[in-house]
């Protein structure tokens, strides 16, 4: 049986099985070392799960060493800016800080922390809440300036890892195309595609990872591989996690039209006990089944203030009208926005785009308020 998931900093993004999802979503937390890569400074390295020679590029393990140019310890100057996360609360020291600049480098980075058995942390975007994109005492590669986007097609683009979500969209938004990817500026489009992927596009276009086509990876040997004919290892890469079968060097989407305007409406509750704090939220996940799929809608409990977002792409419909009335009555403050061009609205939700400290939030998939009313 299939059941309609609900985000609570979000919405429903499509059907699935609820076993499935969990299984997803456990993958996705589970960490990022590789499977060839040892994962303590007293384990082995082992090979297991590399695909055979019939997917590689290469038939053998290319031999390069490390340029140091782009590899920093302890002793550099670079060291300190480099190891910094956007969470400043993550305070962790890896032994070396690989930072490359092409898939090549990559491969390098991969067969020198074989040869002397590092853990492997990867870095995109540097978002990581839970900070799986840095280590101590072990190698990072750092992938944020592989950035190159170009276009296959009129409707497919190529992305390299370290590419941010706002470098993509002011690339695609001008050529009227979307990706449905997350809003804050700063994140990377490798970690939120391989973690999955949600924003205000999702719930009709599915999660980023949904509109992953083709990739290219490098191996815990260091060997480059494509999923052009191994059909398992992208639909492994949809969602299953980062690090898990490789570090993504580049990635291929498909892409929709994108809409002229956006608009979002905001709702304020102010000094919540936690009766009425549960009764808003009752309200809110029984309004949100009916929310039109052009919508996204985040539930933000901040202290004892809340503010409910409902944002739309698309016409104004009669159900979204029902809902925004019903929250009316619900909450103390209501702001109804204007429709304007869709670049521009986008831009609202960036984020802080420096590293600050914070502590993570309560967040997740949810069916309906039965899955958290304890």
């Amino acid at each position: 049986m299939h059941k309609r998931v609900q985000y609570i900093y979000g919405m429903a993004i499509k059907k699935y099985n609820r076993k499935e999802f969990k299984k997803t979503a456990s993958l996705a937390g589970a960490g990022i070392l590789l499977n060839a890569c040892k994962s303590n400074n007293t384990e082995t390295a082992h090979t297991d799960g590399i695909p055979d020679s019939t997917h590689l590029i290469k038939d053998t393990v290319p031999q390069f060493t490390i340029d140091k140019n782009i590899l920093a310890d302890k002793y550099d100057s670079r060291y300190e800016m480099l190891r910094q996360r956007f969470n400043k609360n993550i305070n962790k020291y890896p032994q070396v800080i690989v930072v490359c600049r092409n898939t090549e480098d990559v491969s390098a980075a991969v067969q020198y922390a074989v040869k002397n058995k590092l853990y492997i942390s990867i870095k995109s975007g540097g978002h990581s809440f839970e900070g799986f994109s840095v280590n101590d005492n072990g190698m990072v590669i750092d992938v944020s300036q592989m950035q190159k986007i170009s276009w296959p097609d009129d409707v497919r683009i190529s992305v390299e890892p370290g590419c941010t979500l706002s470098k993509l969209y002011d690339i695609i938004l001008p050529q009227k195309r979307i990706l449905p990817a997350g809003s804050c500026a700063g994140v990377g489009i490798g970690g939120l595609t391989l973690g999955g992927g949600y924003g205000l596009f999702s719930r009709k276009y599915g999660l980023t990872c949904d509109s992953l086509e083709a990739l290219t990876l490098v191996d815990g040997k260091g060997n480059i591989i494509t999923s052009k004919n191994n059909d398992e290892l992208l639909w492994a890469c949809r969602g299953g996690g980062n690090g898990n079968f490789g570090v993504v060097t580049e990635m291929q989407f498909k892409t929709y039209d994108a809409p002229a305007l956006f608009q979002s409406h905001r709702f304020k509750a102010y000094q919540l006990n936690t009766e009425r704090a549960k009764t808003i939220l009752q309200t809110w996940f029984a309004l949100m089944k009916n929310l039109p799929e052009s919508c996204f809608s985040a539930f933000v409990l901040n202290g004892k203030t809340l503010t409910v977002l409902i944002t739309n792409f698309e016409e104004h419909t009669t159900a979204l009208q029902n809902i925004l009335d019903a929250l009316k009555n619900e909450t103390d403050k209501f702001t109804l926005g204007n429709k304007i061009e869709t670049a521009k609205a986008l831009k609202t939700f960036y984020g802080v785009q420096t590293p600050i400290y914070f502590k993570n939030a309560s967040a997740g998939y949810y069916s309906d308020f039965s899955d958290i009313e304890n």
